[in-house]
């Protein structure tokens, strides 16, 4: 389980968007891992198929510059609908979260 998408209260008020009642445990999840992948790091014990269910392309897309090239970032990649700005900042915590804990590891490794 990544401890770190699911820790402390934000994101566990179970909506998304205008729905209410909803469990984003998956959703949350593939956004970590879809954020280590694009940096190269991978888990076996995790459904990559998930990702591609559960996040659309333009959000794929919003999350490859954010965590690769976040000097690239423009407005329109905000403009992916279905969730309020708040829960595209949530979001946005967990891929620096997540790019931090995969560079992190690596640089553990260069020690080695």
């Amino acid at each position: 389980a990544v401890v770190s998408t699911q820790s402390g209260h934000y994101g566990r008020d179970n909506t998304m968007g205008k729905r209410a009642n909803v469990d984003t445990t998956k959703l949350r999840e593939s956004v970590w891992y879809f954020t280590q992948q694009l940096l190269g790091v991978y888990f076996t014990d995790f459904d990559y198929g998930l990702v591609k269910s559960m996040l659309p392309d333009n959000f794929k897309d919003y999350i490859s510059v954010t965590v690769l090239t976040p000097e690239k970032l423009q407005e329109d990649n905000f403009r992916f609908t279905g969730f309020t700005y708040s829960e595209k900042v949530h979001f946005s915590l967990i891929m620096m979260e997540s790019r931090f804990q995969a560079t992190f590891c690596y640089g553990l490794k260069a020690l080695d």
